[in-house]
C-alpha cells in the first residue's frame, strides 16, 4: 500500500471512527511501501447500530398531523384567503346594481331675506321654495342597470375561477407532498442497504478477506445519506408549509403534514385520490377540447366581460344627450307693516309660480372620447378572448402529449427498469458477499437502482403533474 493511500485510511478513520492516528502513524515510519494492510480498527460494539437510526429522529422535531385530500379541499374552500377576497367582490358588484338603479334625489331650494336690504322695498320681499329634479334620458338608468348586473356575473364567474384556481394547485401540493414522504421513505431504505454493505465488509474484514479501507469506504457511503436526509426533511417542511397556506392558515412553525396516500409511488401504480391509476387509460383529447371551452371558469369570466364591455359601450352612446334638470319654484311676497311714504300695509299677496330647466350643452365636447374608449376596449376584449381560447387548446394539447409520455414511462420503469435494477443490486450485493466481486461493483449497482428508484419517482410526479395540468386546461375536476 502506497503512502497516500495510508494517508488517505487515516483520515477516513479519524472522520468515520474518532480513533486516534498514532498507530497508523506507527506502522507508516520506515515501512512505508509495506504491502501489509493497513491496520483499521474493526466496528465497536452497537457501532452498527448506531448507523441504522431512522431519519424520522430528525423529522419527528417537528409536529405531525394527517389530511386527507378531500379535508384539504373543504378547508380551502372556508377559509383560503384568495377564495376569501375573491368572494369579497360580489357585495362590491352588487352595491353597484343598487347604484346604477337608483334615482336622483331631488333637490330643495329656498330664498327667504331678512335684515335692512329686505324691509325698504316698495314692492316687496321676494321669497321662494323650490324642488328640482335630474332625469335620466335615453335609458340612462336601465343600460346602466344592465353594465352593473352583467359586472356582478363576470365576479361570479372569476370567483368560481378562483376556487378552482385553488383546487388545482391543492392537489399539486398534495402530490408534491405525497412525493416528498416518498422520497424520504426512498433514502431510509438506500441507508439500510448500505449499512448491510457496511455489516458485509466488516465481517469481510474480520475474516481477513478484504481490506480495512473496504469498511471506511462503505461507512463513508452511509454517511453520505446524511445531507439527503436533511434534503428530504426539508422537502417535507416546505411543501407542508406550501399545503398549509392554500388552507388558509398562516404557517408560524416547521410541521410536517402526512399525506393519507403514498401507493403511486409504490413498485406498483394504483388508483388513489390523487390520480387515477395508468391502468385506467387516457381520455380521448377530442372530447375535452369542446369540455374545456364550455366549463372553463375563467374563458366564462373573460366572455362575461367582453359583454360588460359591450354594454358600457352602448351606454356610453347616449352620452351625447347630457341629462337635464327640471326645477319648480313658488314664489311669494312680504311686506313690511310701516312701509315709507304712501304704500299701505294691506297690499295684496302675490304668489306665483316658476319652471325651470337646465342642462349641460354640448357644443365643444360631445364625448366621443368616452365613446370610442368604450367601444375600442369591447373590441379588445374580444380580442383576448381568442387569444383565451387559443392558450387552451395549446395547453390542453401539450399537457395531454405529457400524461401519454408519463404513462409510457412509468410503465417502462415498473416493467423493465426497476425489476432489473432492484435483481442487479441484490445479485451484487450478494457476490461481495461471497467474495466474488469487490465493493465498489456493489456501491455502483447500488446507486444505480436508487438513481433509477428516484428518476421513477420523477416519472410519477411528471404524471401527477400533468394530471393536474390537463384538469386545469379543461377547467372542472376530472373524474378520477
Amino acid at each position: 500500500m502506497t503512502k497516500g493511500n495510508i494517508l488517505i485510511n487515516m483520515l477516513l478513520a479519524v472522520l468515520l471512527d474518532g480513533t486516534s492516528i498514532a498507530p497508523t502513524l506507527a506502522a507508516s515510519s520506515g515501512q512505508a511501501q509495506s504491502s501489509a494492510p493497513v491496520a483499521v480498527p474493526a466496528p465497536a460494539q452497537g457501532q452498527s447500530d448506531r448507523l441504522q437510526v431512522s431519519a424520522s429522529e430528525d423529522t419527528e422535531l417537528y409536529p405531525r398531523r394527517k389530511l386527507a385530500l378531500r379535508e384539504c379541499f373543504d378547508r380551502a374552500i372556508v377559509n383560503n384567503k384568495e377564495v376569501l377576497v375573491a368572494e369579497a367582490s360580489l357585495p362590491v358588484a352588487r352595491a353597484r346594481i343598487t347604484m346604477a338603479g337608483a334615482i336622483p334625489n331631488p333637490i330643495f331650494n329656498s330664498t327667504y331675506g331678512w335684515g335692512p336690504a329686505w324691509e325698504y322695498i316698495a314692492a316687496g320681499n321676494n321669497q321662494q321654495v323650490g324642488w328640482s329634479e335630474e332625469l335620466q334620458v335615453l335609458g340612462k338608468r336601465t343600460k346602466k342597470l344592465t353594465v352593473a348586473r352583467a359586472q356582478l356575473g363576470q365576479a361570479q364567474f372569476q370567483v368560481e375561477a378562483v376556487k378552482f384556481s385553488v383546487y388545482n394547485r391543492i392537489r399539486r401540493a398534495y402530490a408534491e407532498l405525497a412525493s416528498a414522504a416518498a422520497y424520504s421513505d426512498l433514502i431510509e431504505n438506500q441507508r439500510l442497504v448500505a449499512v448491510k454493505l457496511v455489516d458485509i465488509a466488516t465481517k469481510r474484514y474480520d475474516a481477513g478477506k478484504a481490506p480495512g479501507s473496504e469498511v471506511l469506504q462503505a461507512k463513508l457511503a452511509v454517511l453520505q445519506f446524511d445531507t439527503q436526509r436533511n434534503l428530504a426533511k426539508g422537502r417535507l417542511v416546505q411543501d407542508s408549509a406550501q399545503l398549509a397556506q392554500l388552507l388558509g392558515e398562516t404557517p408560524m412553525r416547521q410541521e410536517v403534514i402526512n399525506a393519507d396516500v403514498n401507493s403511486l409511488f409504490a413498485l406498483s401504480a394504483a388508483n388513489t385520490v390523487v390520480v387515477p391509476g395508468i391502468g385506467k387509460g387516457v381520455p380521448a383529447l377530442e372530447g375535452l377540447m369542446p369540455a374545456a371551452w364550455s366549463q372553463r371558469n375563467d374563458l366564462k369570466a373573460a366572455i362575461q366581460q367582453a359583454y360588460v364591455d359591450y354594454r358600457a359601450h352602448k351606454l356610453s352612446k347616449t352620452f351625447w344627450l347630457p341629462d337635464p334638470s327640471l326645477g319648480f319654484n313658488f314664489l311669494y311676497s312680504t311686506y313690511k307693516k310701516l312701509q315709507p311714504l304712501y304704500i299701505p300695509y294691506n297690499a295684496p299677496f302675490q304668489p306665483g309660480f316658476q319652471i325651470e330647466v337646465s342642462h349641460e350643452t354640448p357644443i365643444f365636447y360631445h364625448y366621443q372620447g368616452q365613446r370610442n374608449q368604450a367601444k375600442a376596449t369591447w373590441l379588445q376584449q374580444l380580442k383576448q378572448n381568442d387569444l383565451l381560447t387559443s392558450q387552451i387548446a395549446a395547453s390542453a394539447v401539450s399537457s395531454y402529449e405529457e400524461l401519454v409520455t408519463a404513462v409510457e414511462n412509468i410503465d417502462k420503469f415498473q416493467s423493465k427498469l426497476l425489476p432489473a435494477a432492484s435483481k442487479v443490486a441484490q445479485l451484487s450485493r450478494r457476490s461481495y458477499q461471497l467474495g466474488k466481486s469487490d465493493l465498489a461493483t456493489a456501491m455502483l449497482a447500488q446507486q444505480q437502482y436508487q438513481q433509477i428508484r428516484s428518476n421513477y419517482f420523477d416519472a410519477v410526479v411528471a404524471y401527477q403533474n400533468a394530471w393536474a395540468d390537463l384538469e386545469a386546461a379543461v377547467g372542472v375536476p376530472l373524474i378520477l
